[in-house]
């Protein structure tokens, strides 16, 4: 999936799967709205009003629960493979393009939309 596609859906979800901390994401601007999840694989930091954070999988819950609720202004994917998210009040997530050392796969991935 294009992450362009993310600009102007919400965040909805806040969670880790198996060993990956993930992103829900809902869009209601067409009916039916539908919801799609980024998963990431890679270090990750998160910059809002109370400052810079980044940490393991284990401080990712606390940390991203700040960006419930809010709003895509902005998905940038960069050639190295680094993903930048702008959201509605200043709030930005980066996520890295190196992958975490016991994996194999992608530094971030994006499900399909479902309805």
């Amino acid at each position: 999936m294009d992450v362009d596609q993310l600009v102007g859906a919400f965040v909805v979800e806040v969670g880790i799967r198996q060993a990956w901390p993930f992103l829900g994401f809902c869009d209601n601007r067409e009916a039916p709205s539908k919801e799609a999840r980024l998963y990431l694989d890679a270090s990750w930091s998160i910059n809002d009003e109370r400052g810079p954070r980044s940490g393991a999988t284990e401080d990712w819950l606390v940390a991203a629960d700040d960006l419930n609720g809010l709003t895509v202004s902005r998905a940038t994917a960069e050639s190295d493979g680094r993903l930048r998210l702008d959201f509605t009040g200043g709030a930005t997530l980066s996520i890295s393009a190196e992958v975490a050392s016991a994996s194999s796969g992608e530094p971030w991935w994006m499900s399909p939309w479902r309805p």
